[in-house]
């Protein structure tokens, strides 16, 4: 959950340095940082509690399922995909179909 913690909190925070250092290229950091612009609350609640079940693990990557508490996206988590890199676990994938830009 540590990993998807801190990707989590830098979203809320629009940290756009933080996100680049936690992620593997552009495109988790602009899902990120347009979650954060668009629903604000929502993506609080996550940054307040985080439940992170680990899916599919294939090779160096992982796929991680975040869970807010409360009602608005309980069966909507964001899924998250990893990869074990010598910097550090980094975000390879972000989406949600509760946070998705659109």
């Amino acid at each position: 959950g540590a990993p998807a913690r801190r990707y989590i909190r830098a979203a809320l925070r629009q940290d756009s340095a933080a996100l680049m250092r936690l992620s593997t290229s552009d495109a988790p950091v602009q899902w990120a940082l347009a979650a954060a612009r668009r629903h604000p609350d929502t993506l609080a609640l996550w940054a307040r509690r985080v439940e992170a079940f680990a899916g599919e693990h294939r090779g160096d990557t992982t796929e991680v399922f975040v869970y807010p508490p409360g009602w608005g996206c309980d069966r909507k988590p964001i899924v998250l995909r990893f990869v074990d890199s010598p910097g550090g676990t980094k975000v390879v994938e972000a989406s949600s179909a509760c946070l998705n830009p659109g």
